[in-house]
């Protein structure tokens, strides 16, 4: 079996091989199907005889997903992500921007008591498991969203009409002081990788089809360099180039003797 990197690049070398079938210059869609997907990956395996992968759904959901970025030989025509248009059906689009995220260093830190108890600080690992868990231990969407919010589920991999699979890394529901309820669909990144938009507009497709009575505020978490969380809460749109931000706050938890709470108490007077 090759090792992950090569795998990484094998599956590269497949999408690749499916966009260039059919691309023309001054395209902004192209079109493609999953037996494409599984004729290049038996190409790529003719070439590269240590690469075995018998997944081709897997292949697709890592770029439809957001959570493989689409190699630099498709983007530089694009840059594009990969949208469903029902079974077995499939497109490149192509975007007016990035998909991916950049948030600034300079941030202001608000500095929050960290409730996490140690053991699950402990085993919750280094990836956006962790995140996770702090954001449910602390009750960061409350404070970040101004409502009383509750885990729903978390993980939740389905599919959505005429896009195809979708999962999200958290769910919440949420009310008001008026009674309104919401929806809250997270995606979390860890500090090794980055917010994509095009993962937005997939918790976006997946509350409308699932929740339509709900208010829906999806929100994006990227822990940064030194272990702070920076929530986003998005406008809801239906495609990456419409998903602008709407508010971000970055909190940083620590130890409660380490909170400069008199600051923090001027600066509300």
């Amino acid at each position: 079996m090759a090792r992950n990197a090569d795998i990484g690049r094998n599956r590269d070398e497949v999408i690749t091989l499916v966009f260039e079938r059919h691309f023309v210059p001054g395209a902004t869609q192209v079109p493609f199907t999953m037996d494409e997907i599984r004729t290049a990956i038996g190409e790529v395996q003719r070439r590269s005889p240590d690469y075995t992968d018998s997944n081709a759904y897997d292949v697709r959901y890592q770029y439809t997903s957001g959570r493989r970025s689409l190699p630099k030989a498709i983007d530089q025509h694009g840059p594009w992500m990969i949208e469903g248009r029902g079974k077995g059906l499939y497109a490149f689009v192509k975007l007016i921007e990035s998909p991916l995220l950049t948030i600034q260093d300079d941030l202001v830190t608000i500095c929050l008591p960290d409730a996490t108890p140690e053991i699950v600080l402990h085993y919750a690992g280094g990836d956006e498991q962790g995140v996770l868990a702090k954001l449910r231990y602390n009750r960061l969407l409350d404070i970040f969203l101004g409502i009383t919010c509750y885990h729903l589920q978390g993980h939740w991999r389905t599919t959505v009409k005429k896009k195809g699979q979708v999962e999200t890394d958290d769910l919440y529901v949420g009310l008001n002081t008026e009674g309104q309820q919401f929806v809250v669909p997270i995606e979390a990144k860890s500090s090794k990788d980055r917010l994509n938009k095009t993962q937005i507009v997939h918790l976006v497709n997946f509350a409308v089809e699932r929740y339509p009575k709900l208010i829906l505020r999806p929100v994006g978490i990227q822990e940064m360099a030194d272990g702070s969380l920076v929530l986003i809460e998005f406008t809801p749109g239906d495609h990456p180039d419409r998903i602008k931000i709407k508010h971000l706050r970055r909190y940083s938890l620590v130890q409660f003797k380490d909170i400069p709470l008199d600051e923090i108490q001027a600066s509300a007077t």
